[in-house]
């Protein structure tokens, strides 16, 4: 029989629109039903991952946030992910395929091409805001998933929603607990992100210390972008939750 936890969590409520607020909930689950999920965690700028470059704008953008995703990483991911493993709670990686040459096992529908991206609009567009041949030239162009948490034994790593909803069906899972980059846009709209995921009927929950967004430098020091993505969470996608209360909860 499944040992049943309860997590301390909140939404936001959007209604009456005269008088919105935060709501606070306790959400009971079933360890054997619910499962940590790290997204998008990138070793840019980590000391196993290579080095920022000020010529393009990658990964978690800027420094100030590309230094706060190693530091959430380390400090409440790893941690988050120590704790599941410990109770048997499954842990779920999740990355983009843009990476799938360092991961040769694991299924990609990537279409690599030796051809030179056309130019056009949109190509421009790109160029101007990540630096030109950004894909070949980056550091996207190594990055790997962090060490500090990749995963370990049987953990799945894997691509692309459908895949990780097979995982996750195959094995009764209903709920997901968010870690991972970035707040303001993979959280939300990536391949096995929050929108995707509760489509297929999942309920949701972002660990709102557990990630951060990408961040310029004059929005890092009020974290606008994290905070409108746990906004748009907490509003449409489900509810968010705390490293502590994860921590109170499930090593109880």
């Amino acid at each position: 029989m499944s040992h049943t936890y309860a997590l301390n969590a909140r939404y936001y409520r959007a209604l009456p629109i005269d008088a919105p607020g935060y709501e606070s909930i306790s959400l009971e689950l079933p360890i054997a039903k619910t499962a940590l999920i790290g997204l998008h965690c990138w070793n840019i700028g980590c000391p196993d991952g290579p080095a920022i470059d000020p010529n393009y704008c990658v990964g978690m953008g800027w420094p100030q946030a590309t230094a706060e995703a190693a530091r959430i990483m380390a400090e409440v991911i790893r941690p988050a992910m120590d704790i599941a493993r410990k109770i048997g709670m499954p842990v779920c990686h999740v990355e983009t395929d843009w990476m799938a040459h360092q991961y040769p096992h694991i299924p990609s529908r990537r279409k690599e091409t030796s051809q030179p991206e056309p130019e056009n609009r949109a190509q421009t567009m790109r160029n101007r805001a990540h630096g030109p041949n950004y894909l070949t030239k980056s550091p996207l162009a190594n990055m790997k998933r962090a060490a500090i948490v990749s995963p370990i034994q049987d953990e799945p790593l894997v691509f692309y929603t459908d895949v990780l909803d097979t995982y996750l069906k195959t094995r009764d899972i209903t709920t997901l607990i968010y870690t991972g980059f970035a707040t303001n846009m993979c959280i939300l709209g990536a391949e096995g992100g929050a929108r995707d995921m509760l489509a297929r009927g999942y309920q949701c929950i972002l660990m709102r210390d557990g990630t951060v967004g990408v961040e310029t430098p004059s929005t890092y020091p009020e974290k606008l972008a994290t905070r409108y993505g746990t906004h748009i969470f907490e509003w449409q996608l489900g509810y968010s939750t705390t490293f502590r209360n994860f921590a109170q909860a499930f090593s109880a």
